[in-house]
C-alpha cells in the first residue's frame, strides 16, 4: 500500500512538471503565485524614498567636485599664503614632525628628546622630512599623511647624547619567594629645532605626490 501510495505520488510530480512546460506561461500564474515576482522591476521598490536621502548618482556622468564659487574661494586663499610666504609675515611657525615613531609639535628654538638608541653624534645637522602638519598664524597646512618634502623644511642639530635618570624595575611572585630589583638607565638623544620654513608656493608640485617615498 506504501509503495502503491509514493508511486502515485511520483506519478502526479511528473504529470505537473510536463503540464507547466506544456501549457503557457499565463496559465502557470494562476496556480504558481511566485512566478509573478519575475516580473515586479526593481524600480518599483524605489518608488518611495524618504524626504532626507540623496537621489542615487548616475555614474555614466561626470560629477564636478568643486563648483565656480569654491575654486574662487580656494584661489583667494592659495594666493593670500602664498603673499604672506613671500613677503616672510608667517610669523612663528610650528609643526608636528614623526621622529624614531614618536611624533613632537616643535617650533623655532626647541629641543626634543629621542628616547632609546639612535646613530646621528653630536653636531649633526638633519633635515626632518616625516612633517605631518605646518601652522602659522593665518594659516595651517595639512598632509595626507606627509606634507611634501620639498616644500617644507625643517632643520635640526644633535646638540646632546646622554643618559636619563636611575629607573628602577620590581619583579614579585606571591608565594613563591621570588623577588628581582633591576636598576637601568635609558639613552637620551637631545635634538634642537634650529628653523622651520616653507619653500616656494604652497600650490606648486616640484614632484609627484605619494611616489617621492615609500615608508
Amino acid at each position: 500500500m506504501a509503495a502503491l501510495f509514493g508511486f502515485s505520488r511520483f506519478i502526479n510530480y511528473a504529470a505537473s512538471n510536463c503540464l507547466r512546460k506544456v501549457t503557457p506561461i499565463a496559465i502557470c500564474k494562476q496556480y504558481y503565485p511566485a512566478l509573478r515576482l519575475w516580473e515586479t522591476s526593481v524600480a518599483g521598490y524605489r518608488t518611495a524614498r524618504p524626504p532626507w536621502l540623496k537621489k542615487v548618482p548616475d555614474y555614466q556622468t561626470e560629477i564636478r567636485e568643486w563648483d565656480e564659487e569654491r575654486e574662487k574661494i580656494y584661489a583667494d586663499v592659495t594666493n593670500e599664503i602664498n603673499k604672506q610666504i613671500a613677503m616672510n609675515r608667517t610669523g612663528r611657525m610650528f609643526a608636528i614632525v614623526q621622529v624614531c615613531g614618536k611624533q613632537f609639535k616643535v617650533t623655532e628654538n626647541d629641543i626634543i628628546i629621542i628616547q632609546g638608541y639612535w646613530p646621528p653624534n653630536i653636531g649633526d645637522r638633519l633635515k626632518l622630512e616625516k612633517v605631518l602638519l605646518v601652522g602659522s598664524t593665518d594659516f595651517t597646512l595639512v598632509g595626507r599623511p606627509l606634507l611634501n618634502r620639498e616644500l617644507v623644511t625643517i632643520d635640526a642639530t644633535v646638540i646632546e647624547k646622554t643618559l636619563s635618570h636611575t629607573k628602577t624595575r620590581f619583579r614579585f611572585v606571591p608565594r613563591k619567594q621570588f623577588r628581582r630589583i633591576n636598576f637601568y638607565r635609558v639613552q637620551f638623544t637631545m635634538l634642537r629645532i634650529n628653523c622651520i620654513s616653507i619653500n616656494g608656493n604652497i600650490d606648486e608640485k616640484k614632484e609627484i605626490e605619494g611616489l617621492d617615498r615609500i615608508y
